[in-house]
């Protein structure tokens, strides 16, 4: 046991013979080629991402810097374009309880997943591989377990062919990938079978100095809350809402039920005149295409439309919470036939796997030493057959290294420098 800034590093050998027992397995060396598949993909998906984001925030207009905090505030203001402040060094950090779009208990079982499956591929290919594993281990920071490890010899993987060697360094992002997938079809699997509390029309937002903003003030009325009826009169979605509006008429006081948190309460609203069409009575909120069916609906099945959906953290931006299932807003709206309210946490607990395990997975692929994609390209450079290119394998690998860490540093923080730089 080592312990020093705060990680506390227990290595043992005990699991030497589990990781002996899955090197039987002749899958463990097949299936990485798979994963040399997955990495290269993942790098290279890495790399365009990096180099796509530093391309848009420099040639960017004045309005989408203002928009991502990349622009000085008061040349936002003195051009009337929107500003916010720009994203949080922490928020790039993958650790619970810093980084705030990280909740601390599925954030540690995400990373305790993602880095067991992601360092035990490492040992079991490596064994499959006849390379010898000195230990395994646990890592804790202040006692609160943050993941796992398995010692080899980094020099003797680098004497092994490049086939061999790649096989056992893209084992940590290619197993990350499919655990993330397995997790996520389980997700979208237990989503999909979700039913609404009840049905009505969804509020996303209410306008200020209305009836709406009044019943927000005093507590009754939030967005993501659902419209269920007016008057006693069943409502199911905004049109209906819309219908039944038509036939108000300003200042006639209306009982809105609402539901909220898993609960219907009726509270009495006296409407406003409609900004619109004064003869009409006005309640002050804006709703949602979708009802509560096609929100489940259209997020269970966005890997058809719009995968991109499945990265978006719940609270992240504001828009996330009236089409996640799960998010704070929306997930008090909904039950599981089987699992009735447990669904959420579990539903918490499988989004977590996937997402850490994909970004643990993303990041190690990029070509940068000594990561598992820097330690892959300097293996192949090394037995590439070419002599001048495996004379210079290191330094060609350092290049690689300082230039992706670059690109790494400005997507970090090109937005916090250019927000010091008038546009």
């Amino acid at each position: 046991m080592t312990f020093s800034w705060g990680i506390l590093m227990v290595r043992t050998r005990r699991l030497l013979d589990l990781l002996d027992d899955l090197a039987r397995y002749r899958i463990f060396s097949d299936i990485g080629w798979l994963y040399i598949a997955i990495t290269i993909a993942a790098g290279a998906a890495m790399i365009w991402l990096m180099l796509d984001e530093t391309y848009l925030v420099l040639s960017g207009t004045l309005a989408f810097r203002c928009a991502i905090g990349a622009a000085p505030v008061a040349q936002c203001h003195a051009n009337n374009v929107v500003t916010v402040s720009g994203p949080a060094i922490t928020s790039y950090l993958l650790l619970p309880g810093i980084n705030r779009y990280i909740p601390v208990l599925y954030g540690i079982i995400g990373i305790v997943v993602a880095v067991v499956v992601h360092e035990g591929t490492h040992g079991v290919i490596a064994r499959r591989l006849k390379l010898p594993v000195i230990s395994t281990g646990l890592l804790f920071f202040l006692f609160v377990p943050i993941g796992a490890f398995v010692e080899m010899d980094e020099g003797l993987i680098q004497k092994l062919r490049a086939r061999d060697s790649g096989r056992i360094l893209a084992g940590g992002p290619g197993s990350n990938v499919v655990v993330a997938a397995a997790a996520l079809i389980l997700m979208i699997l237990l989503l999909g079978g979700l039913v609404p509390v009840y049905s009505g029309a969804l509020v996303t937002q209410y306008s200020a100095s209305s009836p709406a903003s009044e019943l927000h003030s005093e507590g009754h009325l939030q967005a993501g809350d659902l419209i269920t009826a007016v008057n006693g009169t069943q409502v199911y979605s905004g049109q209906s809402l819309t219908n039944f509006m038509s036939g108000t008429v300003p200042n006639e006081t209306l009982l809105v039920s609402i539901g909220q948190q898993g609960a219907i309460n009726t509270y009495p609203i006296t409407l406003s005149a409609n900004p619109y069409n004064e003869s009409i009575g006005f309640i002050g909120v804006t709703i949602g295409s979708q009802d509560l069916s096609s929100i489940r609906d259209t997020y269970a099945t966005a890997y058809i439309h719009d995968p991109l959906l499945y990265i978006v953290l719940p609270g992240l931006v504001s828009q996330g919470e009236t089409v996640i299932p799960f998010s704070d807003t929306l997930h008090s709206d909904y039950t599981s036939p089987v699992l009735g309210g447990s669904w959420y946490p579990l539903a918490l607990t499988l989004f977590w796997i996937f997402f850490i395990n994909v970004c643990i997975a993303f990041f190690n692929a990029i070509p940068l030493y000594p990561l598992d994609g820097g330690q892959a390209l300097l293996g192949w450079l090394s037995h590439s057959g070419r002599k001048r290119v495996e004379a210079r394998a290191k330094l060609l690998t350092t290049i690689c290294s300082v230039v992706m860490l670059a690109l790494i540093l400005a997507s970090v923080l090109l937005p916090t420098i250019l927000s010091l730089i008038p546009y």
